[in-house]
């Protein structure tokens, strides 16, 4: 009779030192971890190698910002160093709201709601107007891809720092941003994959994060196929779920150039335009 009591007890021990254990995790870096920020670029851009074009088809974004919500449907393309063509449409219809087009030179958006053409340069403002993600085409390109935002990056004055992440068991790559808070990545270790970017203000709070999650394995490497973008600054929230991807599809020069539908307001757009 003596005895239940002490298992019991024991027990429960165990149980709350494996709960309290499990509270924090310290997964130990690999045997051959990479110790210089530039030796985990070099395998992020090795990765990248293999992987020249992806076409996502049906893909649902849903759109949380600025008392709204929307949900549509989307095709995206992207082909590097900078080619992307984003086709939307309403749930439920065949009929495309809008297009945007940038094929490196040129970028083009079209509106179908009120047949306004926009072209110019594929600037980070210009992809901005239909991907509200602060990145540059080929930032868009290599992030769809599953490697780095590296334009977003080397805009900041920081030198870049490496560190082990324990908590997640993935690379940490960092660099200090011109208001004196830190813009960073987790890059798994198996694949050298960019899973999740963040930038924290000078307080250490997040003020822009880019999220994946359900990673998908191909032959030429493994693609998420759900995308997250939070920029509580601008008020948006949306993320990007993806129903199929075809990886290293071959796509045409003519699908990343656009001209003006008859009829549309054709309008001129350059770097000093608002953002819209």
């Amino acid at each position: 009779m003596s005895i239940r009591p002490f298992v019991t007890f024991s027990t429960f021990l165990l149980v709350f030192a494996v709960i309290v254990g499990g509270c924090h995790r310290d997964i130990p870096p690999p045997d051959n971890a990479l110790e210089r920020p530039e030796q985990l670029r070099e395998a992020i851009d090795a990765r990248m190698e293999s992987l020249t074009s992806a076409r996502f088809k049906e893909v649902v974004l849903e759109y949380f910002g600025r008392d709204e919500r929307l949900k549509v449907r989307q095709l995206i393309l992207v082909e590097r160093p900078d080619r992307i063509r984003v086709q939307t449409r309403v749930p439920g219809s065949n009929e495309i709201v809008s297009l945007l087009v940038s094929d490196g030179e040129t970028f083009a958006l079209h509106r179908r709601r009120d047949n306004t053409f926009m072209t110019g340069r594929p600037t980070r403002r210009n992809i901005n107007r239909l991907l509200p993600v602060d990145l540059s085409a080929p930032d868009v390109v290599r992030v769809m891809l599953g490697g780095a935002p590296w334009d977003r990056f080397e805009r900041e004055p920081g030198d870049p720092r490496l560190a082990w992440d324990g908590e997640t068991g993935r690379y940490r790559y960092a660099v200090r941003t011109d208001e004196g808070g830190e813009l960073a990545m987790q890059v798994r270790p198996t694949d050298y994959a960019v899973v999740e970017v963040t930038e924290y203000d000078g307080e250490g709070e997040a003020i822009y994060e880019y999220m994946t999650d359900d990673w998908e394995r191909f032959e030429n490497g493994a693609l998420p196929t759900w995308r997250r973008f939070v920029w509580p600054a601008e008020e948006l929230d949306f993320s990007l779920d993806v129903d199929e991807t075809e990886v290293n599809a071959n796509l045409q020069e003519r699908l990343f150039q656009l001209e003006p539908p008859p009829g549309s307001e054709v309008v001129e757009v350059g770097r000093g335009e608002a953002r819209p």
